[in-house]
């Protein structure tokens, strides 16, 4: 099965998009574990087969997930007003809270599949590479079009790399935080903000940059696609 679902009609469209809100809706009641793709077929209402169709697993649902997820970031942070890159990071991470905070118990159910680097489908699977690639760029614009932006190409896509591990991070953070309205994870952002506002006025400094550069290769041999 491709992911590429452009040529779908648009009545196949609303199908897919049906039985894919019925696996979230699962999720959220019963749990990632506990759900089966026939429960989510006869919610539904269509045949099992139509929803291997369209899905071939539950793993292809949490793909969708991340891909929605994805697509959303990238339009906040193509509205982003040109502030320094520690508030722009800290507005767009504000924003994705927000939005995936009503749905905290699905992401806590898949994230232990979803880190597992043996996974296809996981968060560094062979399936999501061209989601990383898309994200890597994106959290390059985030810093492109920053007002301190660095005037090296260089220095611009270690600091996307370094921003997108973080945005991974963070998020794993949030679904393990248990305070009350998530306020370690809020501190957590403050923090981040904080120490970007350094590290990017240190950037004057060349082991400073040297430091970030190297790091950010070390990462993506990991996170990048």
């Amino acid at each position: 099965m491709t992911d590429d679902h452009s040529t779908l009609t648009p009545k196949a469209q609303e199908t897919r998009q049906r039985i894919f809100d019925t696996a979230v809706k699962l999720f959220m009641e019963k749990g990632y574990e506990e759900t089966t793709m026939r429960e989510i077929a006869a919610e539904a209402e269509c045949s099992l087969g139509l929803a291997y169709r369209y899905f071939e697993s539950k793993e292809v649902v949490v793909i969708q997930l991340y891909r929605q997820l994805a697509a959303n970031t990238k339009e906040r942070i193509a509205a982003l007003p040109e502030l320094s890159i520690a508030e722009r990071f800290y507005h767009v991470m504000n924003e994705v809270m927000q939005e995936i905070s009503p749905f905290r118990p699905v992401w806590q159910g898949i994230f232990g599949g979803a880190l597992n680097p043996n996974s296809p489908y996981g968060v560094l699977g062979d399936r999501t590479a061209d989601i990383r690639r898309e994200m890597k760029g994106v959290f390059m614009q985030l810093v492109t079009e920053a007002d301190d932006a660095p005037k090296k190409p260089e220095q611009v896509a270690a600091m996307g790399m370094l921003l997108y591990v973080a945005y991974l991070m963070t998020l794993l953070f949030w679904i393990s935080d248990r305070s009350a309205g998530y306020k370690t994870t809020y501190q957590l952002l403050d923090f981040s903000r904080d120490t970007l506002n350094l590290i990017r006025g240190a950037m004057v400094l060349p082991p400073v940059t040297k430091g970030m550069m190297r790091l950010a290769g070390i990462v993506e041999q990991v996170f990048g696609g």
